[in-house]
């Protein structure tokens, strides 16, 4: 029996779970969303974790910063370069230039870049599975099926918790929702 489409997708581990998900008609659309929301929580996470955390700490010091735009720029530069990291910087900078108070800009901008994230995930798992049909992995069906299910899948996962997970750091914030089915009445719902 073979490995199906999914074996060699240049994807990391989580989001090849999720790949594998939306193909499988007996998961249910909760779990797809679940593995969605960790797919894409654990990629920002594992990428720009001290970014986030030094973001969230700063101006709890309680003094007055006299040129946050310095300041943020200066948090930016201590940390690791990142897709994520790039786009956050862009969307704060853009805020504070228009006038935002720092940490609105700052909530805003990780809520502008959650959403580029997401497109990111979106497009990166679709360029997968585009690779797998040229290649002649996946047929036409499968790749059809992939798509409209992804993007079924990705409407309905939870902004809200993630971003609470990504200003926590807390990677295992869907560890409960991925839990394994155990028992036969823990199957997929009818």
């Amino acid at each position: 029996m073979s490995d199906g489409p999914f074996k060699n997708l240049k994807l990391d581990p989580r989001s090849k779970r999720f790949a594998e998900a939306v193909q499988n008609e007996a998961e249910d659309q909760e779990t797809r969303c679940a593995l969605a929301n960790d797919a894409i929580m654990n990629g920002i996470l594992s990428e720009s974790q001290a970014l986030i955390g030094a973001l969230q700490k700063y101006g709890q010091d309680g003094q007055l910063d006299l040129d946050p735009k310095a300041s943020i720029n200066a948090v930016f530069d201590t940390c690791p370069k990142s897709e994520f990291a790039d786009h956050l910087q862009r969307e704060i900078g853009m805020r504070l230039n228009e006038g935002e108070a720092t940490q609105e800009a700052i909530n805003n901008g990780m809520d502008a870049a959650l959403e580029n994230g997401i497109g990111e995930f979106r497009t990166r798992t679709h360029e997968a599975c585009l690779e797998a049909r040229s290649s002649g992995e996946m047929r036409k069906d499968q790749f059809d099926r992939f798509v409209e299910g992804s993007n079924k899948a990705l409407q309905g996962i939870d902004r809200v918790r993630i971003m609470e997970a990504l200003k926590q750091g807390n990677k295992s914030a869907f560890k409960h929702d991925l839990k394994k089915k155990e028992g036969l009445d823990e199957g997929p719902k009818l």
